[in-house]
């Protein structure tokens, strides 16, 4: 289940405070008492949840050898439903107002009869409900890195992520950082000496905002910077097609991308809507460039990676930069290297790939740099045609 087989879904997640290196009796004990049927909280849902091994959804008896490989913690979360459904509500209460009509003998029921009738119905959907009648049981997965202090979320779900942040705050008194568009350009800015920079950001567009546009379309939230998301896979773009999708990062290793079978761009300006292709070569597609001529920037794109550490196929959300749809190698079987202990450090190596793209493109973004090299983007942008870069790489080495 989970991170051990096919292909993964994941968020990132930074760990805050978090004072284990290993699976030990106080982590366990830690578990156990956050375990499902013993977290002891419910949603305001009326859902229960709490963490079960990757044995199967009834095991709740942790110990190292089950949820452990390697530097890696495997875990999941439990989430059991036990609201009736909005269908059964309301057939519930058609069937009082029909009783209640049958018994009244009238044609029509007053506001305080359909009020009662409706009481009613809720009333018994609630018993239903609580007798389990309704229960519908999931489960996400999730990994723990020990040594890289990485939490990844086998869901892209909000209410998953939701939920998985509030059980492992309570489970380990520590708090989940999402790793986001917004909260890498935060950290990578103040390491690069740029926060003023990344402050008096403004989000790049590839075409001049449109008459028909009110307001300032480059207003912002100060607290959020997931602009840098779509832009960062433009930038990504432009690469594979002006340096021939090689990246330099700042750690002087090359990490080679193209763009795979699919892309979802959307308006900057919420005027032209969104555009997803779905081919071989979107990137080369006259769609997608057509897209990108009338304002629109990708927000996820199927992207294939290779560097040192191995190769990724994947789609890419920009603002979120959830991974998913990724295929990881199967590992070996022996006991040195278990199949998930391989695939985890799999994980982990194309968060720190995707970590130094990021950077390579902040540092250029948040630099004197980046006004020449947008307007590149913006001629590119508007031709039909692939052009020749000025330069053979879009990021050097600090």
């Amino acid at each position: 289940m989970g991170f051990a087989s096919g292909r993964v879904t994941f968020r990132r997640y930074r760990l805050g405070g978090f004072v284990h290196d290993s699976v030990d009796d106080l982590f366990l004990e830690k578990l156990n008492r956050a375990a499902f049927g013993r977290y002891g909280s419910a949603m305001a849902d009326g859902s229960e949840m709490g963490w079960i091994t990757p044995q199967h959804l009834f095991d709740v008896n942790f110990a190292a050898e089950k949820i452990t490989a390697g530097r890696f913690v495997h875990l999941l979360v439990r989430v059991d439903r036990n609201s009736p459904p909005a269908a059964i509500r309301r057939s519930y209460f058609a069937m009082e107002q029909q009783a209640a009509l049958a018994a009244s003998g009238k044609e029509f029921l007053s506001k305080q009869e359909l009020r009662l009738a409706k009481e009613a119905a809720g009333e018994r959907a609630d018993v239903e409900a609580r007798s389990g009648a309704f229960r519908r049981i999931s489960a996400f997965p999730v990994l723990l890195d020990l040594q890289g202090q990485r939490l990844y979320c086998g869901s892209a779900s909000a209410g998953a992520n939701d939920r998985l942040q509030r059980l492992f705050a309570d489970t380990f008194e520590c708090a989940l950082e999402p790793v986001t568009a917004h909260t890498l350009a935060l950290e990578l800015a103040v390491a690069q000496g740029s926060r003023r920079a990344l402050e008096d950001a403004r989000p790049a567009h590839l075409i001049a905002p449109p008459d028909d546009v009110d307001g300032d379309v480059y207003g912002l939230d100060p607290e959020d910077r997931g602009f840098f998301g779509r832009e960062f896979l433009t930038w990504l773009w432009y690469g594979v097609e002006h340096a021939e999708g090689v990246f330099e990062l700042l750690q002087r290793a090359d990490v080679a991308a193209s763009i795979a079978t699919g892309m979802q761009l959307k308006c900057d300006f919420n005027l032209t809507g969104s555009a997803a292709l779905r081919c071989d070569a979107p990137a080369r597609a006259a769609e997608g460039r057509a897209a990108l001529a009338i304002g629109k920037q990708p927000v996820r794109m199927g992207l294939l990676l290779a560097a040192r550490t191995g190769e990724w196929s994947f789609t890419l959300d920009g603002e979120k930069l959830d991974v998913s749809g990724l295929v990881l190698p199967a590992g070996e079987s022996d006991e040195k290297s278990p199949p998930l202990e391989t695939r985890g450090e799999s994980i982990a190596a194309l968060g720190e790939v995707l970590d130094g793209l990021f950077a390579a493109f902040l540092r250029v973004r948040l630099s004197g740099e980046w006004a020449a090299l947008e307007r590149d983007m913006r001629r590119w942008a508007a031709s039909s045609k692939r052009t020749e870069s000025r330069t053979a790489r879009l990021a050097t080495a600090g």
